[in-house]
């Protein structure tokens, strides 16, 4: 395990900038600056001794000295590939499964990272003949790279985002995606997540499963160094545990929680039971831990509440490793997203919850691995980059062993969840699969938070530094923020504390996190077995599934929902829907209906009487714009399209020119949005889409428009909350009512569906 790095180009310094960058993650390792230039490139890695450890030096290279690689992981059947690759002729050596990917690029080029048995690798190989780069990373991202690219054609490859945001030549840091390699300057996906459907009884299945838990666990102790198991007391890393002492004979659990950590005493319990070894770690307060807030951000890498609060505690959790000697470490992560252990999939109808499998682990990466990948390679560090109390240890996920993530994604739904003496139970396969290998009181313990379960805050409202984060943005800051950086959808004050955190230290040049990850929201156990039906239903709609800004009249939407579900009646919600020069629907409008329906799924799952969604027609705008006869006919035929689709799938459809009522001109409306922030992009829009040659009158047509439609709207959907494409600047020609700021487009998060010709 390491911290890797590499510069490629033509121009000087390289070593100098590598070395700056290796710098800024010491942390990563224990042997540190082991560094060669060689041609164009120079590579580099602060390495962490494990594998081949008195040989393991990086940059590892062949024979002639011509092909070079620095490698971040464990390649589990790397004495495999080493026979396979001696008996081609390759010199082997040393034990290191560094030298096993140099070899592995001479044999097979690209394609050898099929040949790799690991959840775990990032790397990158330098071919001085041809002066270039092959990097990869693997399937889900378990292991991190980021890569980035300067003015002069400089690439830059490292294993933090820290490493390359304080560069002044660059400009952008991006993710290098899962499941792809970079050859000849260009991202090649090497890896594509396929489901299977699995013919196989339960009982079948479950042994299967035990047997490819065996198999997993098994090969992630092979090794003589002691083992470590981040112990929560969960059926997951319980299960992780009971397998890792009957494949090695020196596991140790690692536990960390409070005096009221519920965590704690299962894990201490079962501990106790079965006579295996165990630490503990107390961490302090959480006004001491949130002290600490921006340390944990600049670690973490990450302004997203569930990874920061998680974030702070999983840090303890490798600190408590690291002090009892460990350098190796299993966790359990990875299961909750295969087996559908959020209590979220239990509310989900059937035909959704595949689909919110997958978001969670596309997230991964960015989630649940990042967290773990920083904090247990992390330390207590400054903006300076210099190293204090690293934990340097390395995390084995064994559950994204490649075959059980194929195995448990090809499982029927009833295999994971079904409902038993009335109640939903989650994980029911892996539940089934350990029912011999663990007592009852762990094997069917309920889903608990990492931070709750150590004793604090979870996930949901009121959770971990929720508070204690809000009172250190104000209001007015919040609105500022939202204002000045619109497209990474800022919601809350603890968000906005994480991101002016966050954007401290250079990481806003990743702006691939505008793009924000599908996260667990679980309130706490406490609070979710008090919470109400409408508390329930306005934390789904309000997250960030669906919106990209804090709602508009928040308290309102509470109200609004509170009093539907205490009569029991629909929740109203309305949107209106633009109509320009198609000739049909095409995906954009699909997939903008299918958010919809996502949202009205999610209802129905937590409140039976669900939502009616009003999808209202802007018919009238086809005069504003001075459309000819054809446009208007083209106009005419995608409205009667998007009519009969939208009907089809269950949403009202009105015209806008059908709702009765009176639309008046407000006197000084217009120049008061002509001297809003919003006017410039009023001014472009109507010089794609205004017919006239005076496009300043077009944008005050439609300008005018809007404001008289405003009390008509509002009348007309009383009660009911307002969806709109539009985030909060241009709240100004909208319906003043309550307002949610949705999502239009998964693939882009932003745009309308009617402007899209794709």
């Amino acid at each position: 395990m390491c911290g890797i790095g590499a510069v490629h180009g033509k121009s000087e310094g390289k070593a100098e900038t590598l070395r700056l960058m290796l710098s800024r993650i010491a942390h990563r390792g224990n042997s540190l600056y082991e560094m060669k230039e060689m041609g164009n490139c120079a590579l580099g890695a602060n390495r962490l001794e494990i594998t081949g450890r008195n040989q393991g030096r990086q940059p590892k290279e062949n024979e002639d000295g011509t092909v070079l690689a620095v490698f971040n992981g464990e390649i589990f059947n790397y004495r495999e590939l080493n026979a396979e690759l001696a008996a081609a002729g390759h010199g082997i050596k040393s034990e290191c499964d560094t030298e096993t990917l140099v070899h592995l690029y001479e044999q097979y080029g690209v394609k050898m990272v099929e040949k790799i048995d690991s959840e775990m690798f990032a790397f990158a190989i330098y071919d001085a003949k041809k002066d270039e780069v092959f990097a990869a990373r693997d399937r889900w991202g378990v292991k991190p790279l980021y890569f980035a690219k300067d003015r002069e054609g400089n690439v830059y490859f490292a294993s933090e985002i820290k490493q390359l945001s304080r560069l002044p030549q660059i400009r952008s840091v991006k993710a290098f995606p899962p499941g792809h390699y970079f050859q000849g300057g260009k991202l090649t996906r090497y890896y594509k997540f396929k489901r299977k459907k699995a013919r196989i009884t339960e009982r079948a299945a479950a042994l299967r499963l035990r047997a490819l838990v065996d198999e997993a666990v098994r090969k992630r102790v092979d090794t003589d160094l002691p083992i470590g198991v981040f112990l929560s007391g969960g059926l997951d890393s319980t299960a992780i545990l009971a397998t890792a002492v009957k494949y090695h004979k020196d596991v140790t659990a690692i536990i960390v929680g409070n005096k009221d950590s519920e965590d704690a005493a299962y894990a201490k319990r079962f501990c106790k039971d079965y006579g295996i070894k165990s630490v503990v770690l107390c961490p302090p307060s959480e006004e001491e831990i949130f002290a600490n807030v921006e340390k944990i951000v600049y670690l973490a890498e990450s302004f997203e509440p569930n990874v920061v609060r998680q974030s702070a505690i999983s840090y303890f959790i490798s600190k408590a490793a690291k002090d009892a000697g460990l350098r190796i470490v299993l966790c359990g992560e990875g299961a909750d997203e295969l087996f559908l252990g959020y209590p979220e999939f239990k509310e989900l109808a059937e035909n959704k919850i595949v689909a919110r499998q997958d978001s969670f682990l596309k997230s991964l990466n960015r989630t649940q691995f990042q967290r773990v990948d920083r904090t247990s390679m992390g330390s207590a560090m400054g903006k300076d980059g210099i190293r204090a109390d690293g934990t340097t240890v390395e995390v084995r996920v064994p559950f994204f062993d490649q075959k059980i993530v194929e195995f448990a994604t090809s499982l029927p739904l009833s295999m994971m969840i079904r409902e038993e003496g009335g109640v939903k139970v989650e994980k029911r396969i892996l539940r089934e699969a350990m029912r011999d290998r663990l007592p009852e009181y762990i094997r069917t313990r309920k889903k608990v938070v990492l931070s709750e379960g150590a004793g604090y805050g979870g996930n949901g409202p009121g959770g971990l530094f929720e508070g204690l984060a809000a009172a250190r943005i104000c209001e007015g800051e919040l609105e500022k923020m939202q204002a000045e950086f619109p497209e990474w959808a800022i919601r809350t004050r603890e968000e906005a504390l994480y991101f002016r955190i966050f954007s401290s230290f250079g990481y806003a040049k990743a702006k691939f996190n505008k793009e924000r990850v599908a996260a667990n929201r679980t309130a706490s156990t406490q609070a979710e077995a008090g919470k109400t039906v409408d508390a329930r239903v306005l934390e789904a709609i309000t997250g960030h599934e669906f919106c990209r800004f804090r709602p508009r009249k928040e308290a309102e939407i509470a109200k609004i929902v509170r009093e539907k579900v205490r009569a029991g009646e629909q929740l109203e919600f309305f949107m209106l829907w633009g109509l320009w020069k198609k000739d049909a629907l095409d995906n954009a409008d699909y997939e903008a209906l299918g958010i919809l329906g996502a949202l009205r799924e999610k209802v129905r799952g937590i409140y039976p009487k669900g939502a009616r969604i009003t999808l209202v027609l802007t018919d009238t705008h086809a005069e504003i714009n001075l459309l000819d006869r054809t446009a208007i006919r083209r106009y005419d035929s995608y409205a009667g399209l998007m009519q009969r689709h939208a009907r089809s799938l269950g949403y009202e459809v009105v015209m806008l020119g059908e709702l009765a009522g009176e639309m008046r001109q407000q006197d000084g409306a217009v120049r008061e949005v002509e001297n809003s922030g919003i006017w410039g992009g009023l001014l472009a829009s109507a010089g794609k889409y205004y017919e006239g040659a005076d496009k300043r009158e077009g944008a005050e047509k439609y300008v005018a428009r809007r404001i008289a439609e405003k009390p008509l709207l509002e009348a007309h959907f009383a009660d009911a909350v307002f969806l709109t494409y539009n985030g909060p600047r241009y709240d100004a020609i909208a319906p003043d009512v309550p307002t949610l700021y949705i999502i239009p487009d998964r693939k882009r998060g932003a745009g309308k569906p009617w402007f899209s010709t794709a």
